[in-house]
């Protein structure tokens, strides 16, 4: 309809440095533009960096006129909606409307500083096109629409009552991918099951906020999925990007059953968030998952002091932390990703961080090669236990808005910490982290299958873990002899049949002149001294020559120091082995 009104949905970051936005940061304005396009807008989607938005409204507005600019504010990108709401105010004539998970912490101070007219709290489907159709046809009046806050004429805050969240998520339509104004974009990646959390974590927005769970039909959401892998071709990964996914087992299985019926057509694998308490008290999920293609589980672990974890109200035990975990790497999922918080409540006293220290390297011991393990400083968002009441976690808020970080300085402080001290503390943590992976990788404690997994993850659907792109990927050797395995162009040398041996190829997966030394007068790599019969074993690992022109070439050289041809053989295959074992040795077929 060429009648319809032009609105655009923004969501924006600065350019800043070790941060991104990720997918489900601007999934949900592709979910409000199909709303919004069913309500008979015409809407258009833009998701980038601050500094490009004045160029992309001067073009939109070069095209038509606009009728109105919507913006997501989160935590982050506050000061930039700001900057851009008085950009739009002053260059566009037309309404300027905030949302976002930020929204229920704006104040009458943000209106004033970003001049915007409306902020809409909650979630935005239903509020925002009445919200447009009040503003732009004229229906009832702004106080008649829930979920609204605004200025009125005597610069007071005014509000109007709570919007309740979306009841039947089955109303709403897909993502209106193809409003993107990114047109080379592909999307599809992201997608949720359902909303809400009964829990009630002390410092989680989501858990505050919206308590009632809601689910969509699981038809919905396969018929979502087989949309998404319709328009986007090459999508094998997706993000069920639900806060408590795990809530009900037969629920998961019928996911499950879903996922397994797709993937009898399409190579596709998936990602998930499960919750330490339902998996511990439904294992077999995580079986039932794994079998589905489940490639990566977050879990939340937060700190290793039980006594925190209590008054985060997370509901779990250390204990029960460290069996998920376990029992994850047995159902075979080959990632599981962990978040710890620093700068939270006692941390002050020495003891918890030790604690945290310890259950970080418990998991790690459980899972080597699996889990990743990151740190983040506690934050205080808008309406969560921590941002009402620091004083009852022993905590106190210095940056209540966050304008002096962006998860590189902490916000809060624990009684008996400075903010240095804080700060101190995730940098031992991390360190402390990174120590304990690097040994375990070097004490063999990593499996092969497990390195080869996250090889074939990585090959295969783009999707590294932290174990591969800051250890396996740093160590030449072992990075070129597990991308020649997942790739399937090579074979270790136990996994080669014994009757075709004599007919495949071994190739060195190092170069020469940049891995072996000869500044003693004798090649070696390390510590390895080579003699000269390993030494000409290695440089005929070429792929030039099969195996057995190989050993045949050797023994014409090397063979009369031995009894026997079989004396020979037996000692060439012990060098074998430990090439294998060094990772500087592979088998091609041709």
């Amino acid at each position: 309809m060429s009648d319809r009104k032009t609105v655009l949905l923004l969501h924006v970051q600065r350019v800043i440095a070790g941060s991104s936005a990720g997918v489900s940061s601007y999934l949900g304005l592709f979910y409000l533009a199909g709303m919004l396009e069913r309500s008979g807008y015409a809407p258009w989607v833009f998701h980038g960096k601050a500094h490009q938005v004045p160029e992309v409204l001067e073009r939109e507005k070069a095209k038509g006129p606009i009728s109105a600019v919507g913006l997501a504010c989160d935590y982050e990108n506050r000061t930039a909606v700001e900057g851009l709401c008085r950009w739009a105010k002053a260059n566009l004539d037309c309404p300027v409307i905030v949302g976002g998970p930020q929204a229920p912490g704006l104040s009458e101070d943000f209106f004033l500083r970003s001049r915007c007219d409306y902020v809409v709290v909650g979630e935005a489907e239903e509020t925002l096109p009445e919200l447009l159709d009040c503003l732009l046809r004229g229906k009832g009046t702004v106080e008649e629409i829930h979920g609204v806050v605004w200025l009125d004429e005597a610069g007071k805050l005014r509000k109007s009552p709570p919007r309740e969240p979306v009841a039947d998520l089955d109303r709403l339509p897909f993502p209106a991918y193809h409003r993107s104004l990114h047109r080379e974009a592909e999307y599809g990646q992201t997608l949720f099951t359902g909303r809400g959390c009964p829990f009630s974590c002390a410092f989680c927005y989501q858990s505050n906020h919206q308590r009632r769970v809601r689910l969509r039909a699981m038809k919905q959401v396969m018929a979502e999925i087989r949309s998404n892998l319709e328009q986007n071709r090459r999508l094998k990964y997706i993000i069920v990007s639900d806060d408590t996914f795990t809530l009900y087992p037969e629920r998961v299985d019928a996911f499950c059953r879903g996922m397994d019926d797709i993937r009898q057509n399409r190579d596709l694998v998936w990602y998930c968030e499960g919750h330490v308490k339902l998996l511990a008290r439904w294992p077999e999920m995580l079986q039932r998952m794994a079998q589905s293609g489940l490639v990566r589980l977050q879990i939340g672990i937060e700190t290793g002091d039980q006594a925190v974890l209590d008054l985060y109200g997370k509901q779990v035990t250390v204990d029960e932390i460290v069996r998920v975990a376990q029992q994850a790497v047995e159902a075979g999922i080959p990632q599981l990703a962990a978040n710890l918080i620093i700068g939270g409540p006692l941390e002050g006293n020495g003891e918890t961080l030790e604690r945290t220290a310890a259950l970080a390297e418990r998991l790690l011991t459980v899972a080597p090669g699996v889990i990743d393990i990151s740190t983040g400083f506690l934050r205080p968002y808008p309406g969560t236990a921590i941002a009402r009441t620091p004083g009852s976690f022993g905590l106190e808020i210095h940056d209540p808005d966050g304008s002096k970080s962006v998860d590189d300085f902490p916000l809060i402080t624990p009684e008996g910490m400075t903010l240095e001290e804080v700060v101190s503390a995730r940098l031992r943590i991390s360190h402390h982290i990174v120590r304990v992976m690097g040994r375990l990788l070097r004490e063999g404690k990593v499996a092969d299958g497990t390195i080869l997994s996250q090889y074939r993850l990585a090959e295969r659907y783009g999707i590294t873990s932290v174990w591969y792109t800051e250890f396996f990927s740093k160590d030449p050797c072992l990075h070129e002899y597990f991308r020649l395995l997942a790739k399937g162009a090579a074979r270790a040398i136990e996994d080669v049949p014994p009757e075709e041996k004599p007919f495949w190829r071994p190739q060195r997966t190092m170069e020469i002149h940049n891995t072996v030394t000869f500044d003693a007068g004798y090649p070696r790599i390390g510590d390895y001294v080579f003699s000269p019969l390993e030494f000409e074993l290695l440089l005929r690992c070429t792929a030039k020559a099969t195996y057995q022109e190989v050993m045949d070439s050797l023994f014409r050289g090397f063979g009369d120091r031995y009894d026997d041809r079989e004396d020979f053989d037996e000692t060439v295959e012990r060098i074998w082995r430990e090439y294998d074992r060094r990772r500087w040795v592979v088998f091609c077929r041709r």
